[in-house]
């Protein structure tokens, strides 16, 4: 008796492991950042962007990322600033209060907020730089939005003001213009220090996205449930 089995050709890949890994390596980093520009482009545009000023924003802050100003020598320190991770935020911001898209007297309050809790919070590390816990500047920036606009539609934009530029100030500035914290992360050798240094994956730049994304959700559900702004009404 005779059986007929089917045949099951193993083709050779067309790459080799190390090129498929090298590809991986590639593409999956590619898809992140892809991904964070989609969400960042979309919370621009939340916060009063029109589309085309999103995505130039957008694209300046991550091209923004590889550039570093020097700005103030200190002995044998440079401080710098990241165009992507500092000075686009800071750009923003002033655009929102010159459009009158935020209040100034609000901006102030947030910000001074948001300072008190991000330097309470901040660790100068020598070697690494300043750093807080993620999800710290971010909720202190939805809440001062929230409380100072009472949950309305402006929540979301002093959110972002005041949780990047009271990052800026209570995490960055204040540690640096301390001598001790200075010489310490510096660690007694030629260096520079740039504020907002990692561009679109640092904290101040980081700060504004989370914190305009929990506005929003948190802000919805506020109006949705009647509380507050009545003249707004639900979504």
């Amino acid at each position: 008796m005779e059986t007929d089995l089917s045949t099951i050709a193993i083709l050779p890949l067309p790459f080799s492991p190390e090129q498929i890994l090298i590809a991986l390596a590639v593409l999956i980093p590619a898809l992140v950042i892809f991904n964070l520009l989609l969400v960042t482009e979309g919370i621009f545009e939340t916060i009063g962007l029109r589309f085309y000023q999103a995505v130039l924003v957008t694209t300046g802050a991550l091209l923004g990322s590889l550039i570093d100003i020097p700005v103030v020598p200190v002995g044998e320190v440079v401080i710098a600033v990241n165009v992507g991770g500092a000075i686009i935020p800071s750009f923003m911001t002033a655009a929102m209060v010159a459009s009158g898209r935020v209040s100034r007297y609000k901006l102030v309050a947030a910000v001074i907020a948001v300072s008190f809790v991000a330097y309470a919070f901040a660790t100068p590390v020598p070697g690494l730089g300043i750093t807080m816990p993620f999800y710290i500047a971010p909720l202190a920036g939805a809440a001062a939005g929230l409380l100072l606009a009472r949950g309305c539609r402006a929540a979301p934009g002093l959110a972002y003001a005041g949780g990047t530029m009271g990052t800026l100030l209570g995490a960055d500035i204040l540690n640096l213009a301390n001598p001790g914290v200075l010489a310490a992360l510096a660690g007694g050798r030629a260096t520079t220090l740039s504020i907002g240094g990692a561009g679109i994956f640092d904290g101040i730049f980081v700060t504004g996205i989370l914190s305009v994304l929990l506005a929003v959700y948190a802000g919805r559900s506020l109006r949705e449930k009647g509380g507050v702004c009545p003249q707004e009404g639900g979504e």
